[in-house]
């Protein structure tokens, strides 16, 4: 949500940083320093720009038009760009991001103002909340601009520690005439030589007319469609971690998967506006977007390597002698799709403006399979292996026993099948009143007030059996393809075939007889059906005194949540069973702000904000769902007494406006954060079982943490220069964010979990003669990213650095061609744990290659 009145936006935003941010299109008819910005191109650079000067707060804009210079497929990609945000990829692709390098569920997202919501709760990044917005559902062609707010407003949800994230719909307003925009294109997936393909349409129109002239409606629709095949190997490693047993570098497991995936990405959007005079305006928009997913992972698992010697012919290596094989194939499907319906108006009475909206919000994510299928190997075999002189590509051998890699030493062990349901949606309204106060100069007071009603749950439900039938060994259920090559230096053995696996068990549904009873067991660790309702107010006064603009106000937030789930509880005696819970919490909380800006020059603007923000528990931290041992005295749940964390934040910034849409930006920021969530295991008691004392692993609320930082952008082209060097430009930024917290009672504080050190951006690019080239990079230093025992074992997310290009030549105004090439470094996907030495994941990619034609007709 976001910037402020623009007229024709600020009722989709409602307390969103208005209208600038929201819904519709854009080009400053008035000076940028004034606060009413008229909007009728804004999917143009100049007009993020401009909108970006005039802001009350600290924002950045990134319009269609700079999307478009990216090979960016999803709005995760296109926002990463932006100084200060940072990338959190899944399968080679973005998928959520990081502000100012706090962990993406310290974001707050909406789209056209609307709050979208996380569709798998089980799959966030870091720390299991529950929230972060997995931003690779929405697809570029359906947004017009993307607003990272830093500092919030009053008229904004409270939501957003890192900052806020307004993804501006497609939008109607402001069509003079029809118009369809199409993109047809193809690529090739280089790691397995598999084709892509994408289509994007876009239509619109103005139709009937008012007595002024202008249009009486106008419609727009999108429609998007990109289908790939990506394939890449993953080496994953467990280690040991008992020394001094044994040594630092022993393995307890060694995985080899194999991953092929097929994946469809959709979205549709349409807005219709009517504006029967001018001044008056109603609008309904809705937007489904989202993707299915098919994957299969072969997969060789070694186990039993800890119980080692020193290898005598290698002081690098060891010998385990009693080591135990399984091949697994895990067949899935999943859809996760987001969809948003909104209607609203804005109405203008001389000054005054009023705008209101009511709007569904809806994020799913349905697990149609997960079959999984486990074939018992060669057991013990003796294997010696080197994972210290190149931690990356562990060398290993079979010294004795049977192959293998060889189908015929498998034979069926298990099968299991998962099916999950998970739901979030949310009811929501808000209506903004702004009136001129005439005290000092353009001032302005605005409130407003808003209803949020969410209900979030999660659903997943486990079929398993242990087979115990008759011997069936492995190669009835291979597709004769064999995997020769992994990380080109392993064979894995025969790829298993899922449809064979499928047709067993169509014909022997005997083997899930909970399934036939439709009584699957409940993952009781991971179910949850919460209640979450926000009832919000605000105020704000905003003037301009000369060149200095004043922005002051408060919000208040009031919250109510249902917690509801299932313990599994075994008593002393061992038997085990559910035990439904739910508690209810109540709390309000206040966000004051002071905002203010100095315009210098009229290129020149200095800022200075205090703003203050909140991150609700995540929905796993609060989860009643678990598992409780009364005869070991443990226990493994989620907290719901939990605090959300509060932010004080502190900005100053001074920004120079160049020409052509150039920027030179830093900034200094201290976000101050109470009562910081985490990861902590404890003794305590529990309610309901006396005065037994606990071993539990939950969360709980932190004293005190910050993160402080500092941001830089650069961005111009130098049209000045002679000639054909009149089309080069450098578009550039970066951040390093200190961060620290104390997650474990007797060591010293570390950097916040999920929480980026330094990010970077950086392009060069010309521009003319009908033709745009740029050459872009990525940079992320390595974070925390999940929370051991003690810093040894701790997990860290790599270091990465991605180089991409695009390149488009305009044959005409009509017609234009374009190419991408992505991930010309082949950066994996890398994580370790305690130390680079110890990597435990890492997934390379390779290179993805695109291109296609553009019609703008």
């Amino acid at each position: 949500m976001h910037r402020n009145y623009c007229s024709l936006l600020a009722l989709v935003t409602s307390l969103a940083y208005p209208a600038a941010v929201s819904a519709q299109s854009a080009v400053t008819e008035t000076a940028p320093d004034k606060q009413d910005i008229v909007v009728i191109a804004q999917r143009q650079a100049k007009t993020a720009r401009d909108e970006q000067r005039a802001a009350p707060n600290l924002v950045n804009i990134q319009s269609a038009e700079t999307i478009a210079k990216y090979p960016d497929l999803n709005a995760a990609e296109a926002i990463s760009r932006i100084p200060g945000v940072a990338l959190s990829i899944d399968t080679s692709e973005g998928r959520f991001v990081n502000i100012r390098g706090l962990d993406g569920n310290f974001n707050g997202a909406t789209f056209g103002g609307v709050v979208l919501l996380n569709t798998q709760p089980g799959g966030t990044y870091f720390n299991s909340a529950a929230r972060a917005v997995e931003f690779d559902t929405v697809p570029i062609g359906a947004i017009d601009r993307i607003v990272v707010t830093k500092t919030g407003l009053p008229e904004h949800d409270a939501e957003g520690i890192g900052g806020t994230i307004e993804l501006t719909p497609r939008t109607a307003v402001g069509i003079k005439r029809p118009f369809a925009e199409i993109t047809v294109g193809g690529g090739l997936e280089t790691f397995s030589n598999n084709g892509l393909y994408r289509d994007e349409v876009v239509i619109g129109a103005p139709f009937g007319h008012r007595a002024d002239g202008g249009a009486l409606a106008s419609f727009v629709a999108t429609q998007f469609l990109y289908n790939d095949r990506r394939s890449f190997d993953d080496i994953e490693a467990g280690y040991a971690d008992n020394q001094p047993v044994t040594p630092d570098k022993a393995f307890s497991a060694l995985e080899l998967r194999h991953y092929d995936y097929k994946r469809q990405r959709f979205g549709y959007s349409g807005e219709f506006d009517f504006t029967p005079a001018e001044g008056q305006r109603l609008y309904a928009r809705a937007s489904m977007a989202g993707y299915n997913e098919h994957g299969l992972r072969n997969r060789l698992e070694i186990d039993g390597l800890d119980a080692v010697t020193i290898d005598p012919a290698n002081p690098n290596g060891f010998i385990a002698t009693s080591a135990s094989t399984v091949k697994t194939l895990r067949d899935y499907d999943e859809t996760h799709r987001n969809i948003v319906v909104q209607v609203g108006g804005e109405h203008r009475f001389d000054a005054v403006k009023f705008d209101w909206f009511g709007a569904y919000s809806r994020a799913t994510y349905l697990k149609h399979y997960d079959y999984n299928s486990t074939f018992a190997g060669p057991s013990p075999v003796a294997i010696a292996y080197d994972n210290t002189t190149d931690p990356d590509h562990p060398r290993l051998k079979v010294l004795n026993g049977a192959s293998i890699v060889d189908t015929g030493n498998y034979a069926l062990d298990s099968l299991n099948n998962q099916r999950e349901s998970d739901r979030d949606r949310e009811w929501s309204g808000a209506a903004n009143l702004a009136l001129p106060l005439h005290l000092a100069g353009d001032d302005q007071l605005k409130f407003g007030v808003k209803l949020r009603f969410r209900r979030k749950s999660a659903a997943p439900l486990n079929f398993s059996s242990s087979y115990a039938g008759s011997s069936i060994g492995l190669a009835q259920f291979t597709n004769g393809t064999s995997i020769n090559n992994f990380y080109g230096l392993y064979p894995i053995g025969q790829e298993i075939d899922p449809a064979k696996v499928r047709a067993f068990l169509a014909a022997n549904p005997s083997l899930f007889p909970a399934y036939a009873a439709g009584n699957p067991s409940r993952d009781a660790r991971s179910s949850f059906d919460d209640t979450e309702n926000v009832i919000a107010g605000y105020g704000q006064y905003e003037a301009t005194l000369g060149r200095l603009g004043v922005l002051a106000g408060i919000r208040v937030e009031a919250t109510h949540s249902v917690l509801r789930g299932n313990v599994n509880v075994t008593d002393a005696t061992g038997m085990a069973g559910f035990m439904p819970t739910a508690q209810t919490r109540d709390y309000t909380n206040f966000f004051p702000t002071v905002q203010l800006k100095y315009s210098l020059t009229p290129s020149l603007v200095a800022r200075a904000t205090y703003s203050t923000g909140i991150a609700r528990p995540g929905f796993f931290q609060t989860i009643q769902s678990g598992s409780i041992d009364v005869g070991a005295q443990t226990a493994s749940t989620g907290n719901p007494n939990l605090k959300p964390i509060y932010a004080n934040n502190f900005d100053i910034a001074l920004e120079y406006y160049l020409p052509a849409n150039g920027i030179l930006s830093l900034g200094l920021f201290d976000k101050e954060l109470k009562d910081y969530i985490a990861t902590r295991t404890f003794r305590g008691a529990l309610p309901g079982f006396g005065s037994l004392i606990f071993n539990q692993s939950s969360y709980q609320n932190l004293p005190g943490a910050h993160a402080r930082g500092i941001e830089a952008a650069a961005a111009y082209k130098f049209a000045e220069l002679p000639g054909f060097l009149s089309g080069f430009g450098v578009d550039a930024n970066g951040s390093y964010v200190d961060s620290s917290v104390q997650l474990r009672d007797g060591e010293g504080r570390v950097a916040l979990p999920g929480t980026f050190k330094y990010t970077a951006n950086g392009a060069l690019f010309y521009e003319a003669h009908r033709v745009q080239v740029r050459g872009s990079l990525q940079y992320e230093s390595a974070v925390l990213f999940g929370i051991g025992g003690s810093r040894a074992t701790d997990v860290f997310q790599d270091k990465r650095l991605t180089v991409d290009f695009n390149g488009s030549y305009a044959l005409n105004r009509r017609v234009s061609f374009y190419f991408n090439a992505k991930n010309l470094t082949n950066a994996p996907l890398r994580f370790y744990e305690g130390s680079r030495n110890r990597p435990i994941q890492r997934e390379y990619y390779d290179v993805t290659l695109e291109g296609g034609v553009k019609l703008k007709l």
